[in-house]
């Protein structure tokens, strides 16, 4: 087999190099590894590598948190109404959840509400006004959305009816009201990059901090936070968020409480996946998270709610049984969905800036899975559009390299609603102007540059040898790494001096080696890639530990 990508070694600067082996003790592997993910001091590499519960941040530096908890305050002393108005995605849910689960154990003056994304789309709808009215609630609080809801929360003060945003999307006209986001802080700020949940987690622990301050637990125990974690992290994992700051403290003692369990939901959601010799990524990433997000995609995230809300196993079992259900169903229906849309891309010109996809009576839960699904497969932005009578649904998924809702925020004349993230957004849009959108859309996109050959390229972070690499202090540190997820990748090694003890085949398509050296042996995997010649010197890879005999494994990219 010939390599014809190109391998780049990624340089770490040599007086950094040297302070953190030297003063920071890291082995240096371990250096060259966290250099060039970005680390330039040796205390934030540490909390990173080795994070600690006292890690986490003062809720209180987020604007408006102390205005936030005061009103929440106030409601649960005099006994207000809550209502709790979520997002239909696995963020969405879990955060209201969450939400509902603590303040329950505040106060019995709690509802909560997440409507149907397939019957009224994305957004903090103001239709559901009139509904909390009615209920009594004095206080709404959001989760997960209602950021740019500026007219939504002008018709809840007419009503006599508080507002507190709480949401992680970018801002494009922040509401005159209590506003708790990441996005008000500084993007350096160990808050600016949490998800839905994770706003939710920084919300109840400010809450919980001021409640101590009160003396409101004087005569009983305050709430325990640590069981969330093990929640807001698959949230956090789902929403696919950068994996710092808190967001790194959130998956690294989530990730590992779920090999524990406090609620029935994740005991049942476990067993059920069969994870009991062990937990990866893999498992979340492609098995657990799916199955959650099938009943929001399909207009039923309540049924997720009462899953997260079973209060033992055999009530959990029966609403996972329902969401397994929504799953088959969501996996029939994308396929059917995706064999209609090859028809519209079958011949993609070369200078082909974006995919456009129109299409009558698409679920609006699924726009965006198929529009990240044809991301993913052409490395172009791609907008799907269902069409519903007069009025048509879109969603986008773009590369990383395109901010795209800059992009969309100068056709908002042409929307009659927008909001999201930069890569991954919605919007909603008058039948008769979706010819108007595509034309603009290709003006503004007519001058980028894509680079085609970034897929060629192999950035090594270090080389190693395996008596290096199966020290026991880079084992120690490679199993603290994990969980890995967006802006927290694996580090790509370039291994070298090895021998090749014996290549095996499996099913016909994988390629499984035993590196040996002296004394030293290390499983590699060559996903979709045959190899059978064993004069192989040099292999890059990503290291992983494999869940079930917890070992150190090398996941092969690229050999020479």
């Amino acid at each position: 087999m010939t390599s014809t990508k190109l391998w780049v070694n990624k340089v770490p600067n040599q007086e950094l190099f040297k302070e953190f082996v030297t003063q920071g003790f890291f082995t240096p592997l371990l250096a060259r590894v966290l250099i060039n993910k970005g680390f330039s001091d040796i205390k934030s590499a540490y909390s990173f590598l080795y994070p600690q519960l006292s890690d986490f941040s003062d809720p209180f530096t987020i604007p408006d948190m102390k205005l936030a908890v005061e009103r929440i305050f106030k409601a649960i002393k005099y006994g207000e109404k809550i209502g709790i108005y979520g997002d239909s995605d696995v963020d969405g849910i879990i955060g209201t959840f969450v939400l509902y689960n603590f303040l329950k154990s505040l106060t019995p003056n709690v509802e909560w509400l997440i409507p149907s994304k397939e019957e009224e789309g994305y957004g903090f709808h103001a239709k559901f006004l009139p509904y909390f009215k009615a209920k009594g609630i004095s206080l709404i609080i959001t989760v997960d959305v209602g950021i740019s809801s500026y007219h939504t929360v002008n018709s809840a003060k007419a009503l006599n009816i508080d507002v507190i945003i709480t949401d992680h999307h970018e801002i494009i006209r922040k509401p005159e009201t209590i506003t708790i986001t990441g996005k008000l802080t500084s993007p350096s700020s160990p808050f600016y990059y949490l998800c839905g949940a994770g706003v939710v987690f920084a919300l109840i622990r400010a809450l919980r901090s001021y409640l101590l301050s009160q003396g409101f637990f004087a005569d009983k125990e305050p709430p325990f936070l640590r069981k969330y974690l093990e929640l807001i992290s698959l949230a956090t994992l789902a929403d696919m968020v950068p994996l710092w700051g808190e967001n790194r403290l959130i998956t690294f003692f989530g990730f590992r409480d779920l090999l524990n369990p406090f609620f029935p939901c994740t005991k049942v959601l476990l067993e059920k996946e069969n994870t009991k010799y062990g937990l990866s990524e893999e498992d979340l990433y492609y098995k657990i998270i799916p199955k959650l997000n099938s009943a929001g995609r399909l207009g039923k995230p309540e049924i997720v709610f009462e899953f997260l809300a079973s209060l033992d196993k055999t009530s959990a079992e029966k609403f996972f049984s329902q969401i397994e259900k929504l799953n088959q169903e969501r996996q029939t229906l994308e396929d059917e969905i995706l064999k209609s849309f090859n028809y519209q891309i079958k011949d993609i010109p070369e200078n082909c800036k974006f995919l456009f996809l129109i299409f009558e009576n698409i679920p609006k839960g699924m726009l965006g899975l198929i529009a990240n699904r044809f991301k993913n497969l052409y490395n172009l932005p791609t907008i799907v559009i269902s069409q519903e009578d007069d009025t048509a649904y879109g969603s986008i998924r773009s590369p990383s390299e395109i901010n795209f809702l800059n992009l969309i925020s100068q056709c908002k004349d042409l929307l009659i609603q927008f909001g999201g993230h930069k890569y991954a957004l919605g919007f909603k849009i008058h039948k008769n102007l979706i010819t108007k959108l595509k034309s603009r859309l290709n003006v503004l996109l007519e001058n980028h540059s894509f680079c085609s050959y970034s897929n060629q390229l192999i950035y090594i972070d270090a080389e190693t040898n395996l008596s290096e690499l199966l020290h026991k202090e880079n084992l120690f540190a490679f199993k603290s790494f994990h969980p890995y997820g967006e802006g927290h990748l694996p580090p790509t090694l370039l291994l070298k001096n090895f021998e090749i003890k014996e290549i095996t085949i499996l099913r016909d398509k994988h390629s499984k080696l035993i590196l040996k050296k002296e004394d030293k042996e290390l499983s590699a995997i060559f996903f979709n890639t045959l190899l059978e010649n064993k004069e192989i010197n040099y292999i890059v890879g990503t290291p992983f530990i494999n869940s079930f005999s917890g070992n150190l494994e090398l996941r092969i990219e690229d050999v020479r």
